[in-house]
């Protein structure tokens, strides 16, 4: 099976995902021909990183500001298995559209990017585009879905799901729950390092499962009027309430 990963030059996830993606090259029956990574380096993401160092999140603005400083070690991984890479900051655009589809990918793993994927791209992909949300769907759509969970006092978590032209929208193959405030320590970093080990297990299984039957797997059955919610990036003013809850961000 052919897989291409799309990533955001910078996240604030730890390690950026280096190991998830090292992961991904060793998958049985998984070729990953392609890496697509969405150049979000910027003025604006430089000083949003020092923006949430300032509101009360050091840690968080601290991990953005180092992953958009330091070498991508992805990018160097690429080179070293000889891994097509295409950087570039609109994933729609006609130049994009076209590597991706000269690579004729099975499936596109979509991977924490912000990017919202238009129908033209959605359709090159034999399978799909399959996305991590970072959030239990459908519950919990939208932005830093996992912190909100946490702070609302539930257990945080991510699902796999099938990208459609309406956002965190699409069939969902799989929910993990990760952890609560106990069990992080109320330290969103902390969280953020055990939902990465867990999305290398779930991410790896779900590669594995396509590989082996050469389909999506059946998406869970969601129960009828289970409550959705929309989420946005928190302020300045949310992270300070947080703080004073004893959340380490």
């Amino acid at each position: 099976m052919r897989v291409v990963l799309m990533m955001s030059r910078v996240t604030y996830v730890p390690e950026n995902y280096a190991s998830l993606m090292a992961a991904c090259l060793h998958v049985p029956g998984v070729e990953v021909v392609g890496l697509l990574l969405v150049d979000n380096r910027s003025l604006r993401v430089g000083l949003q990183g020092l923006g949430l160092m300032l509101a009360g999140a050091p840690r968080t603005g601290a991990a953005l500001l180092r992953n958009m400083l330091f070498r991508d070690s992805r990018e160097r991984l690429a080179g070293v298995r000889h891994i097509p890479l295409w950087k570039t900051q609109d994933p729609n655009g006609a130049d994009a559209l076209a590597w991706l589809s000269s690579l004729q990918p099975d499936l596109v793993l979509h991977l924490r990017t912000r990017s919202i994927l238009r129908p033209e791209f959605l359709v090159i992909p034999r399978l799909g585009c399959v996305n991590v949300h970072h959030g239990i769907l459908p519950e919990y759509r939208g932005t830093l879905c996992d912190l909100r969970a946490l702070v609302q006092g539930r257990r945080g978590g991510f699902s796999i799901h099938a990208m459609i032209p309406a956002v965190d929208k699409g069939s969902v193959f799989a929910r993990t729950e990760v952890a609560d405030a106990e069990e992080c320590a109320r330290n969103y970093q902390t969280y953020l390092r055990l939902s990465a080990e867990k999305e290398i297990l779930a991410v790896t299984s779900f590669l594995a499962g396509i590989a082996e039957t050469g389909a999506l797997p059946p998406p869970l059955k969601i129960p009828e009027g289970m409550e959705s919610a929309w989420y946005r990036t928190p302020g300045a003013k949310e992270i300070r309430m947080w703080r004073k809850q004893g959340w380490k961000l």
